[in-house]
């Protein structure tokens, strides 16, 4: 089967141009401006719109009702379900949603849970890895742990501590035996010293990859998992990383994860979760090649039915405006629970802020970039970096590439008009591409 995109303002990481671009089986064969119509393809016109990577959200609990670790949301009954068949369901919806938004590759992740469960849940996920014929199944990249191997009560954030494990390698190969292979990413907390940097080690051989978030460490501390492997700093400033202005101990996580250039970040850009100063600043001191927008986003996403929930005894509800979940209770107006962010609105944002003039808290005002430049930013925060961390930027192990547009790599597209309004630019997507095939068109 050949598709040829014609026509579109194609956005390659050099830079925007206006050229063709040819795919056959899944794969970008061909990107010219004397590519000829092939008279037996499926022709796309993208005249007049923006042709760019699709989106890779590293780091999201859910969307549109199905949460990874409790499952599928009943409306009615006010509970989720694990029963494999709503939960397989589940699946299917959420990767549904999110491709409706553009995003072509999705790390989901877990909230704490007993063992029992998790691998319960990471049972079903293999087999709807296996045995789904669903084309969208391609979308769902692997499972990123989160909550398990926490260990500091204060730095739970909206995560339950009775749930949180001494690093184990035991534990994690029981888990990714349940999950088949699954797991691509750990959060090990380094303050738990021995134990977190042998898990560390491990899964740097196994090629997982370390995260560490929601840690209470010493810069020492983080500095010594740095060492062991440790490559991916949890939604900073969102919440609890420590940090320290003293000169003791190198300070705390936050000093070691913006001073080692072994680290990726991720930022989560709605705006809420990160004052878009702060994320100004944290772009300027660790460059675009670094930072990774992602979502964090909850079951609640695009679920508008749901207001007020409980998890884990925690009640949590959608703020007044629909953009952010906050912890219930005036006293915790400002305690926020999860995100409500998409893929696009995090581009949109990104966008948004590299065009305007940003006054800084750590730094001087951020001057404008002009729109290419910012297009160019914006999309290796939402597309390459997250491929380079996940080691298929290039191909490599039989796995074709993504993160950007290029010849040989996989054809993960979105179509888009980027419109203008005052101040602030917004995609409207018409068409989304997985790997050449149409998985989301928007009907206008």
């Amino acid at each position: 089967m050949v598709t040829q995109i014609i026509n579109g303002k194609v956005l390659l990481p050099s830079g925007l141009t206006k050229t063709n671009i040819e795919i056959e089986n899944g794969i970008i064969t061909s990107i010219s401006k004397k590519n000829k119509i092939n008279k037996s393809a499926e022709i796309i016109d993208a005249k007049d719109k923006y042709v760019i990577p699709g989106f890779i959200d590293l780091h999201t609990n859910g969307i549109a009702g199905f949460d990874l670790t409790n499952g599928l949301y009943d409306y009615k009954k006010n509970t989720f379900s694990v029963k494999k068949e709503n939960y397989l369901r589940g699946i299917d919806t959420a990767l549904k949603e999110y491709a409706k938004h553009g995003t072509t590759l999705v790390g989901l992740t877990t909230l704490e849970t007993s063992p029992k469960k998790m691998l319960k849940i990471f049972q079903h996920v293999a087999e709807y890895k296996k045995n789904t014929a669903n084309k969208l199944n391609d979308i769902f990249h692997g499972i990123y742990i989160e909550g398990t191997f926490m260990k500091d009560e204060r730095f739970k954030g909206a995560h339950d501590h009775k749930y949180f494990y001494e690093p184990s390698i035991e534990l994690f190969d029981r888990m990714q035996k349940a999950a088949e292979g699954n797991i691509k990413i750990v959060n090990v907390v380094p303050e738990w010293g021995k134990p977190a940097l042998k898990l560390i080690e491990y899964l740097s051989k196994k090629k997982i990859i370390s995260a560490a978030g929601h840690t209470s460490a010493t810069g020492d501390e983080y500095f010594a998992a740095i060492e062991r492997g440790l490559h991916l700093a949890i939604h900073v400033l969102n919440g609890p990383s420590s940090s320290s202005f003293k000169p003791f101990n190198s300070g705390g996580a936050l000093e070691a994860f913006l001073t080692s250039e072994k680290m990726f970040l991720e930022i989560i850009t709605d705006g809420y979760h990160v004052n878009k100063s702060y994320v100004m600043d944290i772009i300027k001191r660790k460059g675009t090649d670094k930072c990774i927008a992602i979502t964090d986003s909850m079951f609640t996403t695009n679920a508008p039915n749901i207001k007020q929930f409980k998890i884990n005894g925690v009640v949590g509800k959608v703020s007044r405006n629909g953009e952010y979940i906050q912890i219930a209770g005036k006293e915790n107006m400002h305690s926020l629970f999860g995100s409500m962010l998409t893929m696009d609105k995090a581009f949109s944002n990104l966008l948004t802020w590299f065009t305007q003039p940003i006054e800084g808290i750590w730094n001087s005002p951020h001057e404008p970039v002009d729109f290419e430049e910012a297009l160019v930013n914006s999309s290796r925060m939402c597309s390459q970096n997250p491929a380079v961390l996940l080691g298929i930027y290039a191909p490599q192990n039989n796995y074709s590439a993504t993160g950007s547009i290029g010849s040989n790599k996989r054809a993960d597209i979105v179509i888009t008009d980027i419109i203008k309004n005052k101040h602030r630019y917004d995609l409207v997507i018409d068409k989304v591409l997985l790997k050449g095939d149409v998985v989301h068109s928007n009907k206008r």
